[in-house]
């Protein structure tokens, strides 16, 4: 019996598993006196009574909050997080204790676009050190959401309660609603969620594209300050049900999406329909000594892309460019969470993932795109099997430890792969079908973390960990090298074409964290966490070789090399007070410096954040609360050759919000951008929004190094929630 049926057969026979995640030893068992890890054991957590004022239906806008992690422009509501420096393939999601894969080369089915930001409950995220128990595979850390659930009442009387919620953004006309509806008894429930929201194109603070701008064509119609292809239209349903029997809680939530566009302001082509299925069943069984955890679930997505209302549809005898991308995924797994005495925890659990990917083209008419189906990806799949444990310990009121390993084999293979047209695509297509493409890897994860509390103002924390990422469906097993089809192979939003290698290494990561927190004994008046990282990457995954194209872009082949990120992230807040009769007064900070190289070339690595700085002044004031929001950004000037990254200049964005609560009625309002400030986001990408994005000939069109995708202009929000 090999690794991988050994764990299959372990995660089925498992009965002593685990419960949520958020449960550790200070959940279960209380110690007296004893000051409780920061950072690095225990994350950073956002509740959902601070995501009722949010610009953004992007349920990735979130991440805005937390020092380190920034979102880089990709879908109108499928932005990718980046962890200090790194992107989402190297970050562990996980959604109600799933976490998916994308089907998409564009990256528009991400793991946080399935999600209504209105569902959000929580947020936790561990950036840099991750316990083994929050996942492996992944090398950055690990970001965790649940959704919402009602609580059981003290009757078996079925009670019943709801809430609506309708909002508004001004720029881009974006408006929607969400019904929430719940039936609570003392052992079940039923809840219903459900949201429709759209946005038209939004604006630019001014005009950012230039007469000779290329994109124009026949879309000159759009406004020079309109950025083309940021509407969207999407709604989201969940059904779930739970029933508490004896010390078992068995949960069933049913997810359904259905996005008719999504407009991908620096991506070739849009999302002209999208719909997804999944089905996630869970038993959390309360012990004495712990918690247990059994989980299994599906999802399935299906995308389909062409040119968007503001792109090109006609390039001579082709009639648009259809895709199709499938995604399956189903997985298993069984985790314990268990007390050995008033001092020691241990986690331990048995994860599996199935995952696969079909990515075709259909053939359109022209010269280039006939008369054969173009199959990109052909029944790829990569299968995850996975086994850890982790332990916790207080070892005395000032000491605290954490120290896991998690064994996980990577299997993935795929079927052979065919081109439009032999004559164009058929040495491509014959080199990699003879290739070897079955590939496993195995990873060895290691994370150790140790904190130090002299006393009740202060604690210190040191972390290490060892980790491993295997390569993507897309990064191992892209094969053309023609422009125009591995320029639709492109997830980082910079108008270049990929190329994958199916002998690419694993990623090894040696990660060190430093956390230094002060705060007042209390912890209600003042606090300061400082948090220094350094990581090596050996076999860092990047763009290693180029070849130069009539549009100004590249096609970039990607390969092994290797990677250092470091920086620095600082936050706090301080309860300043009461002032007379102006309320209740507090102020937060967050600072955040990241720096990435490619220590074999010397050439910075892509998409890394520069020095920022948020700032928030909140005041309570009977029932309103009102704050006032500053972000500064210098300016991006490290930059990668490789990719032609644009440079950006650096700006200073105020908003303002303010909520109004009397009992069930909330009312929230703002204005993002107060100062209608002109800016280009550092991780924004190449403008591809509009006309002939396609065209990589020598038709005299040429995007590269054309225009940053620009900054929201001025823009007025508001909600209204009212519950029943």
């Amino acid at each position: 019996m090999n690794f991988k049926h050994f764990i299959f057969f372990l995660t089925f026979i498992f009965t002593s598993a685990s419960g949520d995640e958020d449960l550790s030893l200070r959940d279960i068992y209380v110690i007296t006196d004893v000051i409780t890890p920061g950072d690095i054991s225990s994350g950073q957590t956002l509740s959902s009574s601070k995501l009722n004022t949010q610009f953004q239906r992007d349920t990735a806008s979130l991440l805005e909050t937390f020092t380190g992690i920034h979102s880089a422009n990709n879908g109108s509501v499928s932005s990718i997080p980046y962890m200090h420096g790194f992107n989402d393939d190297r970050i562990r999601i996980s959604v109600d204790g799933v976490d998916l894969n994308s089907a998409c080369t564009s990256h528009s089915d991400t793991d946080l676009s399935f999600v209504n930001i209105d569902d959000v409950d929580f947020v936790k995220v561990f950036a840099g050190i991750t316990p083994v128990s929050m996942g492996g595979d992944s090398i950055a850390g690990t970001i965790k959401i649940k959704t919402k659930k009602p609580k059981f009442n003290s009757t078996q009387e079925w009670s019943e309660s709801a809430n609506i919620k309708s909002f508004y953004k001004s720029n881009s006309d974006e408006q929607g609603v969400n019904i929430k509806t719940n039936l609570v008894t003392d052992t079940a429930y039923i809840q219903y969620s459900g949201t429709y929201s759209q946005a038209n194109n939004y604006s630019s603070a001014s005009s950012f594209k230039s007469e000779s701008y290329g994109g124009s064509s026949d879309k000159s119609s759009i406004g020079n300050d309109e950025v083309g292809s940021s509407g969207y239209r999407m709604e989201n349903h969940q059904l779930s049900y739970g029933y508490q029997l004896e010390n078992h809680l068995l949960e069933l939530k049913l997810d359904y999406q259905n996005m008719p566009y999504q407009g991908f302001v620096n991506q070739r082509m849009d999302v002209i329909g999208q719909n997804s299925h999944k089905i996630n069943l869970t038993d959390t069984i309360n012990f004495s000594w712990g918690v247990v955890e059994l989980q299994a679930y599906h999802h399935q997505v299906e995308t389909k892309m062409n040119f968007g209302k503001n792109k090109n549809f006609i390039y001579g005898a082709a009639q648009g460019m259809s895709m199709t991308h499938h995604g399956y995924t189903t997985g298993l797994n069984a985790v314990a969470d268990m007390v050995l005495n008033d001092k020691t925890s241990v986690k331990y659990g048995l994860e599996t993932q199935m995952y696969e990917v079909d990515d075709s083209w259909d053939p359109t008419g022209g010269m280039m795109m006939a008369p054969n189906v173009m199959k990109n990806i052909n029944d790829g799949k990569r299968d995850r099997y996975s086994l850890f444990v982790e332990v916790e310990r207080q070892w005395s009121k000032a000491w605290f430890s954490q120290q896991g390993i998690r064994l996980t084999q990577i299997s993935m293979d795929t079927g052979n792969v065919q081109g439009y047209k032999e004559s164009i695509y058929g040495t491509d297509a014959t080199n990699f079908n003879q290739a070897q493409k079955s590939k496993q890897d195995t990873h060895v994860d290691v994370t150790f973390s140790t904190s130090y509390s002299p006393n009740l103002y202060q604690t210190h924390e040191f972390g290490y960990s060892l980790k491993n990422r295997s390569p993507t469906l897309q990064e191992r097993y892209l094969w053309s090298n023609t422009a125009m089809a591995n320029s639709m192979a492109n997830w980082f939003g910079d108008g270049n074409g990929y190329v994958g290698d199916i002998d690419l290494d694993k990623e090894t990561a040696h990660t060190f964290a430093y956390a230094a927190i002060f705060h007042d004994s209390n912890k209600n008046v003042w606090n300061l966490h400082i948090n220094p990282y350094l990581t090596y990457v050996d076999d860092y995954i990047d763009a290693v070789s180029y070849v130069s194209r009539d549009d100004g872009f590249r096609t970039l082949t990607l390969g092994n090399q290797k990677a250092k990120l470091y920086g620095i992230d600082i936050r706090g807040n301080m309860n300043i007070g009461s002032v007379n009769t102006l309320g209740h007064f507090t102020i937060n900070g967050q600072l955040n410096y990241s720096r990435g190289q490619n220590t074999e070339t010397n050439d910075d690595l892509y998409h890394v954040m520069p020095l920022n700085l948020k700032l928030s002044l909140d005041q309570q004031l009977n029932r309103w609360t009102n704050s006032i929001n500053i972000q500064l950004v210098d300016n991006k000037k490290h930059t990668n050759d490789m990719r032609q990254e644009l440079q950006t200049s650096g700006y200073a964005l105020v908003d303002l919000k303010s909520s109004y609560q009397q009992d069930d009625f909330l009312i929230n309002v703002g204005i993002y951008n107060l100062f209608d400030r002109d800016y280009d986001h550092p991780l924004g990408g190449v403008y591809l929004g509009q006309g002939r994005t396609m065209s990589t000939d020598t038709s005299g069109v040429t995007y590269a190094n054309a225009s940053n995708v620009p900054g929201m202009g001025r823009a007025l929000y508001s909600s209204i929630q009212y519950n029943f």
